[in-house]
Formats: C-alpha cells, structure tokens, sequence
C-alpha cells in the first residue's frame, strides 16, 4: 500500500501539511446527504527513503472536538472502514449539514 492507493481512491494531494513534517497530505471528505461527517488525512513521510503512512481524523460532537490517529492499517479501505464506525457507534455530528 502507498500514497497512490489513495489518490486512486479519491484522495486529494496537498503540499501544505500544517505543523506535521510530512512530504504531504492526503485528504478525503466523508459525506452523505445529510452533510460533511469528517475528513480523512493521511499523511506521508519519506523514512530513509521508504514511504510511511500515518492517518488522522477530527470528530466534532457537541461543539468538542476529537482527534483520532491510526498508525498501522493495510488498505484504504481498512481505514475508511474504522473511521466510519467509529464515527457511527460514537454518533458525532456532522461537521457541516447541507440545508
């Protein structure tokens, strides 16, 4: 898995990765009808020149905001799926609802 697994998924690419001393990020907004739920980052650093992933999101539920990282995963998919549950079995809001 690498950095073009998630371009492939629909993940865009950012040169600006804030305070992280990443290469890049890669980012993914999770919607539904409702609205924007999340944003899936990931983020990719060049390690003795091997390519390492690490991923973060940001729940909001009740104007608190969370921040969740998941360091070891193998697919896109893998990821995708533990955010969603999390963000279902925890029941955060939507970060933005569609009107």
């Amino acid at each position: 898995m690498n950095s073009q697994d998630f371009l492939e998924a629909g993940y865009m690419q950012y040169s600006e990765t804030g305070f992280r001393a990443a290469e890049f990020l890669l980012q993914k907004r999770i919607y539904d009808g409702n609205g924007t739920k999340y944003f899936i980052n990931i983020y990719a650093y060049d390690l003795q020149g091997k390519e390492v992933l690490d991923s973060e999101v940001q729940f909001t539920k009740n104007l608190k905001l969370y921040c969740i990282a998941v360091s070891k995963f193998q697919s896109v998919e893998e990821i995708e799926k533990i955010f969603e549950d999390l963000w279902e079995r925890m029941c955060f809001d939507y970060q933005e609802r569609t009107s």
